[in-house]
């Protein structure tokens, strides 16, 4: 299990990615530090940056394999690790989830363990 805890530049990139596009579903990736806990068996993951994917059409195949691949080599060359995926619904009260936000998760997690899948509620 992993300590979670986000920076503020990261957060305010999440929710500023939501409110600026109100009327469309959002997506991103989250970049984050991770380091062993003294106890040798938790983790901590601090994520430290949010990069604002799409705003329509959330899951066209060839643009987010290329958003992932990309993202990661940011990452790396910026000491971080790809550790997760967040999204926002058109409708704030739905919190749910689709299964090509899962399968991007998933992908995510095959090089993380304690990969973050987060679905945002600006209410």
């Amino acid at each position: 299990m992993a300590d979670i805890s986000f920076s503020g530049r990261a957060y305010c990139k999440i929710l500023l990615h939501a409110v600026k596009y109100p009327h469309c579903a959002i997506n991103g990736l989250l970049l984050a530090k991770q380091k062993n806990k003294n106890d040798g068996k938790s983790v901590e993951l601090r994520i430290e940056d949010a990069i604002p994917l799409f705003h329509i059409c959330l899951h066209v195949s060839p643009m987010a394999e290329i958003a992932l691949a990309m993202v990661d080599q940011y990452a790396n060359s910026k000491g971080l690790i790809l550790a997760g995926y967040y999204l926002a619904n058109e409708n704030i009260n739905d919190l749910s989830t689709d299964k090509p936000a899962h399968r991007i998760a998933d992908k995510i997690a095959e090089n993380c363990g304690n990969a973050l899948l987060v679905v945002v509620s600006i209410i």
